[in-house]
């Protein structure tokens, strides 16, 4: 009995291991990528940043996504490139940041709200969810032109290549297409995917706010957090569970990485090593379905990106940190109260 735990773990963490490494691969190839568009072109480091984030969620997004499916998704990513670079633009226009804010709250509760229509609209909806977590985390304000959307869709193009590539190298058989009741779901289920939408638009537009309010200059930490948090949403108890988890993790890791960038210093080549090191564990943790390594990982990561632009050490642990729980504290309190999703802890379960 224990033996045959044993092989099913070892197995599980070789999956764990071959998923990441494939994840891995797409990142290094889109910033490689990224790099010789710099040389040639010069575009905005926002995009390069953009192209790296993008290649650590595509792949699995795109892992096992029916064939069928991958011309939805790749409209839906395209239509949410666009969205979140001019949500990004106009919040950090100052007077335009209201309407900034509500679009961006709007753009990722639609993906939310299509999976009402079906799997294919769930992983189109997925997948355009992503470049609005993506776009939060470029280190220096980006300036705002046509150019810009254009170097942002030629990143998401490359995070987007990159991962069909490596799918088809690393043979991952599209997943088979579901019968035709799972096709046109229930009305309970339609209500579900409409009360999740409203929870996160809420929760995100509270936290824009309340971020404005208390710490402009960091909003990303705040809103990322809230992302992160509903990512994945099965009802309030299952937000409540992994909520906490994924709050732990990125204070604990945001926490460490914060005090070691600073010792890196601004610059230091050192610190892209531990970013991508970083991504590398946090893609093996996710895989397991490890919630609390997952966000320590992601936060770790951008603290370190953020060092090596200079702005890393001990007087920027007490914004993020700040931050971090602003942004878990709102997550939850939108999943509990506002229109919520009534799912016992005791039967939530990863997805």
């Amino acid at each position: 009995m224990h033996e045959k735990r044993r092989d099913v773990t070892w197995a599980r963490a070789g999956e764990a291991a071959r998923a990441a490494l494939a994840t891995m691969t797409v990142v290094l190839l889109a910033f490689w990528s990224s790099g010789q568009l710099f040389t040639w072109w010069q575009p905005p480091s926002a995009a390069i940043t953009f192209a790296v984030m993008l290649a650590v969620a595509v792949p699995r997004a795109l892992r096992r996504m029916p064939t069928a499916d991958l011309g939805l998704a790749g409209a839906g990513l395209g239509v949410g490139v666009a969205a979140a670079t001019g949500c990004d633009l106009l919040v950090g226009l100052g007077a335009w940041w209201l309407l900034g804010a509500a679009l961006f709250a709007l753009g990722v509760a639609v993906p939310v709200w299509v999976r009402r229509f079906g799997p294919a609209w769930r992983n189109a909806g997925t997948v355009a969810a992503l470049p609005f977590m993506a776009v939060l985390v470029s280190p220096e304000p980006a300036r705002a032109s046509w150019d810009l959307v254009g170097w942002m869709l030629v990143a998401a193009a490359l995070a987007a290549c990159w991962s069909l590539a490596v799918r088809v190298l690393a043979g991952d058989a599209p997943a088979p297409r579901p019968p035709d009741e799972a096709v046109r779901p229930s009305p309970a289920r339609r209500r579900v995917s409409t009360k999740m939408a409203v929870q996160l638009g809420v929760a995100v537009l509270a936290t824009f706010a309340v971020g404005r309010w208390s710490d402009p200059g960091h909003l990303v930490w705040p809103v990322l957090t809230v992302l992160v948090v509903h990512s994945g949403n099965r009802g309030r108890g299952d937000v409540v569970r992994k909520g906490g988890q994924r709050i732990v993790g990125a204070l604990a890791g945001t926490g460490v990485a914060t005090l070691l960038a600073g010792v890196v210093g601004p610059g230091d080549p050192t610190a892209v090593v531990a970013v991508f090191a970083v991504l590398a564990l946090a893609a093996f943790g996710r895989e397991l379905g490890g919630y609390v390594y997952w966000a320590a990982g992601v936060t770790a990561a951008l603290a370190f990106l953020y060092g090596f632009y200079g702005q890393g050490g001990a007087s920027m642990l007490g914004h993020r940190l700040g931050g971090i729980a602003a942004g878990g504290v709102i997550a939850v309190a939108a999943a509990w109260w506002v229109w919520p999703v009534r799912t016992p802890i005791r039967r939530t379960r990863q997805p």
